[in-house]
């Protein structure tokens, strides 16, 4: 079995799913839907399968009433499952993508082969769309974290984060991310 590559995005909004997938088709990839559930909570209570094709809104109202959302497709080929959720006012947008014929990306160091990966999923984050509603996002593969308003607890208690991405609001606070560089406006890689 092979390792998931992770994005974990909390939000003031949720993300616009349109713009994403269309985002992701705009860059070469071809991503498809292929199953859509909700859930209860995270015990996997009151699961319900949804029809792959409905309506980006009536999955966001879902999500407002509570409800879990998960995502399950293909890109090139590869599968993956976003996560959505809301907690209080956060939103979290989980990404994760197996590795197993994109072996190169199951990796927890950057190297020549996976920036250009991480710089074009930090581009999205940072995009105009998206920087002014982005509170934090972690890359890496089998990333742990749970959102705290208090980043030093978030930071201190995430595993296998190779890259933070800060939007404007937490960007712009002084950071001292102790086995990570500050590499761009809002970005810090972990050190080598």
């Amino acid at each position: 079995m092979a390792a998931n590559f992770n994005v974990i995005t909390f939000t003031k909004r949720i993300i616009d799913l349109t713009w994403l997938f269309e985002a992701v088709q705009e860059r070469g990839y071809n991503a498809n839907i292929n199953q859509i559930e909700s859930i209860g909570n995270w015990e996997f209570n009151d699961l319900i399968n949804h029809p792959h094709d409905v309506e980006i809104a009536e999955v966001l109202e879902l999500l407002e009433m509570g409800r879990i959302i998960l995502i399950f497709g293909e890109v090139q080929s590869n599968k993956f499952v976003m996560r959505l959720s809301k907690t209080g006012t956060t939103y979290e947008t989980g990404l994760s993508l197996d590795t197993k014929y994109i072996d190169y990306l199951d990796c927890d160091t950057l190297n020549d082969v996976t920036r250009p990966i991480y710089d074009e999923i930090s581009n999205l984050l940072l995009s105009s769309k998206m920087v002014n509603n982005l509170l934090v996002s972690a890359l890496g593969v089998e990333v742990v974290v749970d959102y705290d308003e208090d980043f030093n607890k978030m930071y201190l208690n995430s595993h296998n984060v190779v890259r933070w991405v800060f939007g404007t609001q937490e960007g712009a606070g002084k950071r001292d991310l102790m086995g990570y560089t500050r590499v761009a406006a809002g970005i810090w890689d972990r050190e080598t």
